[in-house]
């Protein structure tokens, strides 16, 4: 029997065709979306972290990310800062910063644009000698994780080491990280952008969970240690410092907003100068320097610094850098 002309027949391609279409038309946007994500915003492609049994975590070595925009360079050493030999090179000043978050500059700001790189390339002029310019930092680093990281790798030849503390520091017990995709320090990729786009975006906002923040843009929250704890630790790393040949400053980038000046904060800073002064280590309070522009051009969220923050802050330890180096 010829079915040709059979109308349910004839319905029934037509229907199977428009299903069909609509597939590959899915398809291709699931494509385009894909691409899109990737090559736009960088999604599929995070920083990566891996645990580290001194220093609780840090970023895998040897990575160059474009992430929103913005390149993360993470050198041999697990650091965010160019590739420079383990020694110091001959006749040149090295610097290593350690710090977290902060210091990291978050994934949001470009690695040229960061206060440790804007130094690299403008503190050789300023002093007119060669100066290496080291950032070992990793989002929601407590002291105790920087003190870590000096211990299990040394100081690098670096003449001196500058811890960057901020309000949050002065509070953080060990922070041994969670390395997963969810928390915001995967130790492996996904499988794709739009995998990440919806685990870490938008299913916590769908489901009004907590999004997890991107690489380096976290701060730690939980439970608070005495400050003699803290003053213990940054004691440790003075001890680290002279035993590698380093002076030893700190510089410290407050928080703006009004929790931070409630206890313990306050009070456990001017403590913090009070040991810095006794232990004649220098140290350098940015809070006058912010001043200078708006808080809402210095900072993404009263803690992480924008571009303008960034440029604060280099501009701040440039001024005051005889002082830190102890010259």
């Amino acid at each position: 029997m010829d079915n040709t002309d059979n109308p349910s027949t004839t319905g029934g391609k037509k229907r199977r065709h428009t299903i069909r279409k609509l597939l590959l038309a899915v398809l291709v946007l699931l494509v385009v979306a894909e691409m899109g994500l990737r090559w736009g915003a960088g999604l599929g492609n995070p920083v990566l972290y891996q645990a580290d049994s001194s220093c609780g975590y840090l970023p895998v070595a040897d990575q160059h990310i474009r992430r929103f925009g913005c390149w993360n360079i993470i050198n041999h050493f697990g650091q965010r800062s160019a590739d420079l030999p383990a020694d110091k090179t001959p006749g040149h000043e090295r610097v290593l910063f350690v710090g977290d978050s902060v210091t990291y500059g978050t994934t949001h700001v470009d690695q040229g644009r960061i206060f440790t790189a804007i130094l690299a390339q403008q503190l050789p002029q300023k002093l007119g000698r060669p100066v290496e310019i080291m950032n070992a930092s990793t989002g929601a680093w407590a002291v105790g994780n920087e003190v870590g990281y000096l211990k299990s790798r040394g100081t690098f030849g670096a003449d001196e080491v500058v811890f960057v503390l901020n309000n949050g520091d002065l509070t953080q017990p060990f922070n041994p990280g969670h390395l997963s995709e969810v928390s915001g320090y995967p130790d492996r990729r996904p499988w794709c952008a739009l995998s990440e786009l919806w685990t870490r975006y938008a299913k916590p906002r769908i489901f009004r969970q907590k999004p997890s923040q991107d690489a380096g843009s976290t701060v730690a929250e939980g439970s608070q240690i005495e400050f003699k704890e803290i003053l213990a630790q940054l004691e440790e790393a003075r001890s680290i410092c002279q035993q590698g040949g380093a002076t030893m400053a700190i510089v410290y980038s407050p928080c703006a907003g009004r929790q931070w000046n409630e206890a313990p904060y306050p009070q456990r800073l001017e403590s913090l100068k009070e040991w810095a002064d006794a232990k004649e280590v220098p140290l350098l309070d940015l809070t006058g320097v912010y001043a200078a522009a708006p808080a809402g051009e210095v900072y993404f969220d009263g803690v992480h610094l924008r571009p303008r923050g960034n440029e604060l802050a280099a501009e701040g330890i440039m001024a005051h850098w005889a002082v830190l180096a102890g010259e």
